[in-house]
């Protein structure tokens, strides 16, 4: 099987595919920029309001420095426990673009011409790049869908009382948001330890190891996926803001 990655540069697609590329050989990585802060803040402005968005900015200022260094020994129990690799893509493997969705993407995909393209912290895909190739596109998502796609999943999961959903889901990319049919999907367990920072990489590495049976078993027969329910397609969620933090860590003890 000829896997190709498009990819986000964040440390979750670093791992992803150190883990993967073991087993099975990823051939190149197309990898987009970050997008610049301000041109973020803009868009959720825009989508979500200004008073929103000031939250997000806060929480981030203030709590996450705070609960990256209560997280840091946890976050690192995770990593040793799992095997997880942290180094870097390697630069040779990578082809770097402005955006997952620019024309040069869709021409390193119709060159490569893989059987499957892994997808991890990139931005929306366009259908443009979804239509460049017979191939299908599989992503590790950080919740259980449809009931909570979008971002941190598993967080919002914890806040709604609702340990059933808190998990991962690996799922075909449609042109919709972590609306593809579903693969296969697992809950994670969150200990006393944990918070905001960890639910992630307990996700990642459930999702990792829910990907390598995906992979192992495509090798010999195909896949069929599991449909998600269409007439329940759940929210969309984003960052929480410090007053939202804050609130469901009093009210409901959620880290």
């Amino acid at each position: 099987m000829k896997i190709m990655m498009l990819a986000g540069n964040k440390s979750s697609s670093h791992l992803v595919y150190q883990k993967i590329n073991q087993t099975f050989p990823i051939s190149t990585v197309v990898m987009e920029d970050s997008l610049s802060k301000k041109g973020m803040l803009k868009r959720r402005r825009k989508r979500l309001g200004l008073r929103t968005v000031v939250g997000q900015v806060l929480f981030q200022l203030v709590c996450l420095p705070i609960l990256k260094r209560a997280a840091r020994d946890r976050t690192q129990q995770i990593i040793r426990k799992e095997a997880l690799d942290v180094a870097p893509i390697p630069d040779a493997a990578i082809q770097r673009v402005s955006s997952i969705n620019d024309e040069e993407t869709i021409a390193a995909i119709q060159l490569e011409a893989p059987d499957l393209v892994l997808v991890c912290g990139t931005r929306i895909i366009s259908k443009q790049v979804l239509e460049a190739t017979e191939a299908p596109f599989v992503n590790i998502h950080a919740g259980i869908t449809p009931y909570y796609r979008g971002s941190h999943g598993g967080y919002w999961a914890l806040v709604k009382q609702d340990k059933r959903n808190c998990g991962v889901t690996v799922h075909y990319i449609d042109t919709g948001i972590d609306t593809g049919s579903i693969i296969a999907q697992e809950k994670i367990v969150v200990t006393s330890k944990d918070n905001f920072v960890t639910y992630p990489y307990l996700q990642l590495a459930k999702g990792i190891q829910l990907l390598e049976r995906f992979l192992l078993e495509n090798k010999t027969e195909a896949i069929t996926p599991k449909i998600a329910d269409k007439d329940k397609k759940g929210d969309v969620f984003y960052h929480p803001t410090l007053f939202q933090y804050l609130h469901f860590r009093k009210r409901l003890k959620v880290k």
